[in-house]
């Protein structure tokens, strides 16, 4: 009658954690943002035994629900030293008393806690922390159970990760597949190449040719999610020829490339960062105009810098470009926004755009798993 019990314990137990992940997989899969960790964290607490349930990303409080939820408050750091710990070793710890997990507010009622590294990619993304307000209640059933749920919510943020690097990849092919008949860059071109051949038919030609080569590797990166550090350079020098046709003399773009040309790279990497710096540098200003491309190899990865010598960014847009859209008569800043989430999405955070500007210009570097091309 005992193992009968025990039998029918555990198909109800099953049955639960079955329904839990059911139900958090939209929210997980979403992402970790403060939202989807509230509703994910109100689902697991209904659904265990656990008084308190806590997410947070790698840095702050996204969501806790139950006791303690006074001081455990959503957009701020982490500061049980318990979280701290997970954090930075990516190892489950344990807690039997409010002593160890560390929370620096006086009277918290909680007692007892698991706290299980969220690992996506081999990177610990943030924590599940799950509370008893009694410590007698933790108990090595409980330890495996979270065990359990943080490897299925793990997987479920992976899932929705790679969902959303899917969306980049196809936003990247839709705003790519509608660059090759912009109106406004093909008219440009063409006034350009119309009034040469007046003038010039040889560079009329050669500047057709450009163009040609412009749109043929604009498709190529629509259709791939890395090219060659040899065709993102033949993208730029295409560009950059049609629009120096347009303003002679007005800027200089320098390359210096000491990197294997088969090296790998997101589409549009550099052709971006020259854009934007062309576009928005040098306002105001007819000569003198430099910008700098600088391509290296060091402990295995590509190091790309692109600089210039223009007026600088505002200091107080410098924190939100290449996070958000911003407001600016400088630009939106959407074509930055667009580069570093694929770049974040796909070599990790440490690839994200790192920009620095003063009012002697601004310099642009990412740096990348060095990856090359096999023929």
């Amino acid at each position: 009658a005992y193992l009968h019990q025990e039998e029918q314990l555990r198909a109800v137990q099953t049955h639960d954690i079955l329904e839990l992940a059911n139900k958090t997989l939209p929210y997980f899969s979403s992402g970790l943002t403060e939202s989807s960790a509230m509703q994910a964290a109100t689902i697991i607490q209904h659904y265990t035994n656990f008084d308190a349930i806590g997410i947070t990303d790698s840095q702050n409080v996204l969501a806790h629900v139950g006791p303690g939820s006074d001081h455990h408050v959503p957009e701020r750091h982490v500061v049980t030293d318990l979280s701290k710990r997970v954090l930075a070793s990516g190892k489950m710890e344990v807690a039997n008393s409010k002593e160890m997990i560390g929370c620096p507010i006086p009277g918290c009622p909680l007692a007892a806690a698991i706290v299980i590294p969220l690992i996506v990619d081999k990177q610990v993304v943030g924590t599940l922390k799950m509370y008893f307000t009694d410590a007698r209640k933790l108990t090595p059933v409980e330890e495996q159970l979270a065990t359990g749920l943080a490897s299925i919510f793990s997987s479920q943020l992976a899932l929705g990760l790679a969902e959303e690097q899917s969306k980049l990849v196809r936003d990247a092919e839709i705003k790519s597949l509608q660059a090759q008949v912009n109106p406004h860059f093909f008219f440009n071109a063409i006034n350009t190449i119309s009034a040469l051949m007046r003038t010039d038919a040889t560079q009329a030609h050669d500047l057709l040719l450009e163009l040609s080569t412009y749109f043929r590797t604009n498709l190529q990166g629509a259709r791939e999610t890395e090219i060659t550090l040899k065709q993102e350079e033949a993208h730029v020098q295409a560009y950059l020829s049609l629009e120096q046709s347009r303003f002679p003399n007005k800027y200089s773009v320098n390359f210096s490339v000491k990197s294997n040309e088969l090296n790998l790279l997101p589409p549009f990497t550099i052709q971006i960062l020259v854009e934007n710096a062309i576009r928005h540098a040098f306002s105001g200003r007819k000569k003198n105009n430099c910008v700098n491309v600088v391509v290296t190899e060091k402990r295995n990865c590509l190091h790309i810098l692109v600089s210039d010598n223009g007026n600088g960014i505002p200091q107080k847009l410098l924190p939100h470009l290449g996070q958000r859209v911003v407001d600016s008569i400088q630009g939106s800043g959407t074509a930055l926004e667009n580069l570093n989430r694929r770049l974040t999405g796909l070599y990790g955070p440490k690839s994200a755009l790192k920009i620095n500007s003063s009012s002697k210009g601004t310099d642009v570097k990412i740096v990348i798993p060095r990856k090359v091309k096999t023929i």
